[in-house]
């Protein structure tokens, strides 16, 4: 029954592999098609190849069933122990054949549900791994009692401590390079024509493992730092990220739609609560989330009106009339104060609170969505150059290859970002012609990668303005 066995273990082995693969995703990057798709791209259809372990797992077990059949079948003296030990490893050899082809099937045919997938393929090793246990206990060509399965045991020590290394928490975060992201292979606005390539650029961060630290010595701009124990779960991190990255892509569209002289942009539009101070006055009337629009019929449209007035006409202790939008309601509302914890004369509510904003979008945008991207705003400067190279005849980006990071703000600013050097390493490695980042990231880039045209800028304005320079100079060259 060696051949099923054979199966079981290079599922495993391929499974670890993928797994050292997956924390080294970056390192084929900027490899790139003759029709423009990136390494980006190519890792969505290469995911279909989780499908291979489970396949294995499921042919090992199919031949398993065939082997334990033949050789019950050959038994002259069958104990009620024998018997009992068919029919659990008969069912559980169905059991693998059953998971493993389900969760193959999820990533042959709809490889966006990762998370699914590797759970179902857990599922399925934990299944694979009694099956191994139980089969080398039970020699079904010898009739006689259970032995211990010494070479399953060793096998899973060896495989345990590979595990360990690339999975173990380690109470440290990782930031390392990752790779650049085409703007306008990313989005596609509605009757727009991209003029030219724009990448935006990933890093990735996560919690570290022990293999990090070899790869960090092998690799360059790995940095470590200890996880702060105020950090969110993973799950909630994640949520954070992705709902990031929608914002940034909506505040991207409407300024870059405005500059290319469609629609309004972006508009103040009250003042939005973010968060309740604990003990905060207000605690228990106001919500995250709620929009305030006037105070005491003073009409407030951004942070600042709303800060202004508090600062002239409101008095630490006084009660304010807020008139506010919760989920589509209007309500008035009346507020204390107190004064702030640093300033006795300055009055608060003890809300932390951002300008909302109301954004005029007037044309569609298809955003293409690649599992290397979970989230995050870092794009939103380069997303919005994008746009706007999409919506101008000829594009803007006067024959470069652009690159860049930053968020942007909806004053049109651009926005301080983490993993600069990480970045930097990243375009270092890509035919790029100008590498874009907010201006005060600028020395921490050129530390990283020296050869590297960096750009300061401090608005989406900047970028265009010196393509609009430069550009024209290369195509007259």
């Amino acid at each position: 029954m060696g051949k099923h066995r054979n199966y079981y273990v290079i599922g495993l082995v391929v499974s670890l592999v993928y797994l050292a693969a997956a924390e080294l995703i970056w390192l084929p990057a900027p490899l790139k098609t003759s029709a423009g798709m990136e390494w980006i791209e190519m890792i969505d259809w290469l995911l279909m190849l989780l499908a291979l372990p489970p396949l294995l797992w499921a042919a090992g077990a199919a031949l398993g069933i065939v082997a334990l059949r033949k050789a019950y079948a050959g038994q002259s003296n069958r104990s009620r122990r024998n018997k009992l030990a068919y029919v659990l490893l008969y069912i559980l050899k169905q059991a693998v054949i059953a998971v493993s082809l389900c969760v193959a099937g999820i990533a042959l045919f709809d490889s966006e549900k990762l998370m699914l997938i590797l759970l179902f393929i857990g599922i399925s090793a934990l299944l694979v791994v009694l099956d191994m246990l139980l089969s080398e206990m039970f020699d079904w060509d010898l009739i006689g009692k259970p032995r211990f399965p010494k070479r399953t045991v060793l096998l899973w020590m060896g495989i345990a401590i590979v595990l360990a290394l690339l999975v173990s928490p380690t109470g440290y975060n990782v930031t390392y390079p990752g790779m650049t992201l085409n703007m306008n292979r990313y989005a596609h606005v509605e009757n727009g024509t991209a003029g030219g390539t724009i990448n935006g650029v990933l890093v990735f961060e996560r919690p570290a493992v022990p293999m990090d630290w070899v790869y960090g010595k092998l690799f360059p701009q790995y940095r470590f730092e200890p996880i702060p124990e105020d950090e969110p779960p993973l799950t909630e991190s994640y949520s954070q990220v992705v709902m990031m990255k929608t914002d940034a892509n909506s505040v991207a569209a409407a300024i870059a739609m405005e500059k290319a002289g469609i629609g309004k942009g972006v508009t103040a539009d009250g003042v939005r609560i973010v968060a309740i101070v604990s003990g905060s006055p207000v605690e228990g009337l106001l919500q995250a989330g709620d929009v305030i629009h006037r105070l005491n019929d003073r009409a407030v449209q951004s942070l600042d009106d709303m800060t202004g007035y508090m600062g002239d006409a409101i008095k630490p202790g006084d009660t304010v009339t807020l008139s506010i939008d919760r989920e589509g309601e209007t309500l008035r509302i009346d507020a204390p104060t107190r004064a702030a914890d640093d300033d006795n004369n300055r009055t608060v509510f003890g809300i932390s609170v951002q300008t909302n904003v109301k954004l005029d979008i007037p044309r569609s945008i298809d955003y293409k969505r690649y599992l290397a991207h979970i989230g995050g705003p870092s794009h939103g400067a380069m997303l919005t150059l994008a746009i706007i190279d999409q919506l101008t005849p000829g594009g803007v980006t006067g024959g470069l290859q652009v690159a860049g990071t930053g968020t942007i703000e909806p004053d049109g600013s651009v926005g301080l970002v983490g993993g600069i050097p990480q970045k930097a390493y990243a375009v270092s490695r890509t035919d790029a012609d100008v590498f874009f980042v907010p201006a005060a990231s600028a020395e921490d880039a050129r530390a990283a990668a020296p050869a590297l045209n960096i750009v300061p800028v401090r608005t989406i304005d900047e970028v265009l303005g010196w393509l609009a320079e430069h550009g024209s100079r290369l195509q007259g060259s």
